[in-house]
């Protein structure tokens, strides 16, 4: 399992000349070399080149690698996870993350439900007449009382999955934002609302103590140049039927800015995941037979806060998902889609309206 070691030499933040190489064992070495596909994430050149290098090997023997250093990735299709490139990954996949989130283009079909609430609402709109609803977002397609709007869209992306659709869920979340997205980060608590998980755990932190700068646009990793939190974690899922699903997952979160191009009313925060993979190849190291691999190619939460007359906390969320799931009909996994995405909102709700 990759990433697993709390070697302060495997994490990026931390000074690798500080720490003796011979101190760092194979297997910790070798969960350093953990892979992301790039194919569709606009990385500048000047970053690019901090993640693209080889491995470089300084030890005798196969039996002496103590001292291996991977130092970049394969190729521009899929590269590694390090402490001088990983940060322009994050950017790029908040800046892709953020586009699907924001897109409310007729590129997206909504489910019956959604097109007939959103129908019904342009017609008001267009006789003049005023909307009386329950708390909304100032911004286009905003959720507002019990509807969770859902909708799936072709992938805009060339190149790998794009074959695979793209679902999104929107609706709202009776808790501020930071109390959403803070319940969406911590691995401790996944089982509260997804009823299929059977745990979720933290392998590697690549941030260094960025506990506080989740909510501060000012403090930044010093090694990733970035602010929020960023971690590497694993997940597993038990389905009705057959092994458990394991995902492996880039995790990063952070606090939006005014310059990021998204209506806000008050704070507002993303995350965005990417599945990370132990070979160069973007695939599983075949080490555990007893879990059945998956893939996420873009996971999106936007967090949106709701200003409200009486002070009372709500804040709108939004979820994009985008898997590739080989062997299952790509009719089916929309469908499977479509109803997990409106079940992610729901459960989140029904979290928060129990506290």
């Amino acid at each position: 399992m990759l990433l697993e070691t709390s070697l302060d030499a495997c994490n990026p933040c931390c000074n690798m000349d500080d720490v003796s190489k011979a101190e760092i064992s194979k297997s910790a070495v070798d969960r350093m070399a953990s892979f992301i596909r790039a194919h569709d994430l606009d990385i500048p050149e000047e970053d690019l080149a901090k993640c693209i290098g080889e491995m470089v090997e300084n030890g005798d023997g196969d039996e002496q690698r103590t001292d291996v250093v991977c130092k970049g990735a394969v190729g521009k299709e899929i590269l590694t996870i390090n402490g001088n490139g990983s940060g322009a990954i994050m950017g790029a996949l908040v800046t892709l993350g953020l586009e699907e989130a924001t897109d409310e283009s007729n590129r997206w079909t909504g489910t019956s439900s959604t097109h007939r609430v959103l129908k019904n609402r342009g017609k008001l709109l267009k006789k003049g007449q005023i909307i009386e609803e329950e708390i909304k977002g100032s911004w286009t397609n905003a959720a507002s009382g019990k509807d969770i709007f859902v909708w799936s869209a072709k992938c805009s992306r060339p190149g790998y999955g794009s074959d695979y659709p793209v679902v999104k869920s929107r609706g709202l979340i009776p808790a501020s934002a930071k109390d959403v997205v803070e319940l969406i980060k911590d691995s401790d608590r996944v089982t509260d609302y997804n009823k299929m998980s059977i745990g979720r755990k933290d392998q590697h932190v690549l941030t260094k103590d960025q506990k506080s700068s989740m909510h501060c646009s000012e403090s930044k990793c010093p090694k990733l140049g970035v602010v929020g939190e960023a971690k590497i974690m694993s997940s597993k899922n038990q389905p009705p039927l057959g092994k458990p699903l394991e995902f492996k997952t880039l995790f990063y979160a952070r606090q939006l800015r005014s310059d990021d191009g998204v209506e806000m009313d008050g704070a507002a925060y993303v995350t965005v995941g990417r599945s990370v993979w132990e070979t160069p190849e973007g695939t599983t190291d075949g080490s555990d037979n007893s879990t059945t691999r998956c893939e996420i190619l873009l996971s999106v939460n936007l967090v949106r806060e709701i200003v409200t007359e009486d002070g009372e906390k709500w804040c709108e969320l939004t979820l994009v998902s985008h898997g590739v799931s080989p062997g299952i009909p790509v009719f089916v996994g929309k469908q499977l889609g479509l109803h997990a995405a409106e079940n992610y909102i729901k459960d989140i709700r029904a979290l928060f309206e129990q506290s």
